[in-house]
């Protein structure tokens, strides 16, 4: 999932005390949360042909963001390269979702992964703004988009390194988007769920390896 909110937040994340999203506060990961993450990430960024964690920390360039939101519910958002700070591109997880299996937080961080190599453009997520036919629409197609994505990544992640399940991508689907919207979750949004959910099942069981887009200069922060 991602939010125009995100873009605003960068800043606030390193220079302001208490910011939040939707209204829940976000707190620096503790070591064992950051770890947690790292696990579910160095595989996805090793199969994308990207650096490491490890190379990330030890150079002098630009690093990853990562902050923990203050709540229960389940959900993980990206955001894109900044350059100042300089960061390839940020995530931000629930204290929720670091609670669900470890494949459905690998296959949710590479959902946010396409976002980012795909160069969507952040969008609203909060159920109480009205959102028009058309950008329904293009709302859904780039999280389309970011599933095949993640599965295409996800299929090569298992293959080389026995990490991360495909299927964990519709798991994560059914779980995550009525335990984030609870009653307030639309008709509108559970057929898309629906359908996504049905879509990444297709899309794993296929045994057709979508190739990948490469990490290309424009998607990366200076």
């Amino acid at each position: 999932m991602r939010t125009r909110a995100i873009a605003a937040l960068l800043s606030l994340l390193f220079t302001a005390c208490g910011p939040t999203i939707h209204g829940y506060p976000l707190r620096q990961a503790w070591p064992d949360e950051s770890q947690h993450v790292a696990e579910a990430l160095d595989p996805l960024l090793t199969a994308l042909e990207l650096p490491s964690l490890r190379t990330i920390a030890m150079s002098k360039g630009c690093k990853i963001g990562f902050a923990v939101i203050r709540t229960d519910k389940v959900n993980v958002w990206s955001s894109p390269p900044t350059t100042s700070p300089c960061l390839y591109f940020t995530l931000l997880v629930t204290e929720g979702a670091l609670k669900i299996p470890p494949d459905q937080l690998m296959a949710t961080i590479a959902h946010e992964l396409g976002h980012i190599i795909l160069h969507h453009t952040p969008q609203s997520d909060a159920p109480q703004l009205p959102v028009s036919a058309e950008d329904w629409h293009a709302i859904q197609a780039q999280e389309l988009a970011a599933d095949r994505f993640a599965i295409a990544l996800l299929k090569r992640t298992r293959a080389r390194y026995e990490v991360g399940s495909c299927e964990a991508m519709a798991q994560f689907l059914r779980r995550s988007v009525p335990d984030w919207y609870g009653t307030t979750i639309s008709t509108r949004m559970d057929e898309a769920v629906t359908r996504r959910a049905e879509s990444a099942d297709a899309a794993c069981a296929s045994p057709d390896v979508t190739p990948l887009p490469p990490w290309t200069p424009a998607a990366r922060a200076p």
